[in-house]
């Protein structure tokens, strides 16, 4: 074999790496091996290094237990302010929507399947319309914007068949 060969040079370099590591290995063991002969909890110096243990399960847990309690404080403090959303069994559904502009008003229709009139809450706040409907378990909600298109006025809603079919009049 030649010197030269890239191949032996990348064998020699594995073969220095993998010394490297058996040694690092064998420094691990060595310190692992004194710690049998160490108390639970305190400071130890040999060789130049400082190990601090404390290896007594409960000690561990009063550490976790310390920590956990402190997180669960400090959460406490920051959502004290805060209002938690109740859960709900409502399913929330964005209805199907269709929209055609005619030259006087905007027509939308929505499907709203099993809805009664009376469920319907319809409102429009300046450029903005938001429509709700419930029935059982189901919400149907869909908020749309339309810019500098509608006039003054309130919408007209009709439903046919679960069909909602609501006019806005346009501007001018």
């Amino acid at each position: 074999m030649n010197k030269d060969d890239p191949g032996d040079k990348n064998d020699e370099a594995g073969a220095a790496a993998f010394t490297r590591i058996a040694q690092g290995l064998s420094t691990l063991f060595d310190v692992l091996s004194d710690f049998d002969n160490l108390p639970r909890r305190g400071r130890h110096e040999k060789d130049v290094r400082v190990m601090e243990n404390s290896f007594d399960k409960r000690a561990v847990g009063e550490v976790a237990g310390k920590r956990e309690a402190t997180e669960n404080a400090s959460l406490r403090r920051e959502n004290s302010s805060r209002r938690e959303a109740k859960r709900s069994s409502i399913e929330v559904l964005e209805p199907v929507a269709d929209v055609v502009e005619k030259p006087d008003e905007i027509l939308l229709l929505f499907e709203l399947p099993g809805v009664e009139r009376k469920d319907i809450r319809c409102l429009r706040d300046g450029a903005i319309l938001l429509l709700e409907a419930q029935t059982g378990e189901r919400l149907y909600r869909k908020e749309m914007l339309f810019e500098n298109l509608l006039a003054g006025g309130a919408p007209k809603l009709s439903l046919r068949n679960g069909v909602l079919e609501l006019r806005l009049s346009k501007r001018r």
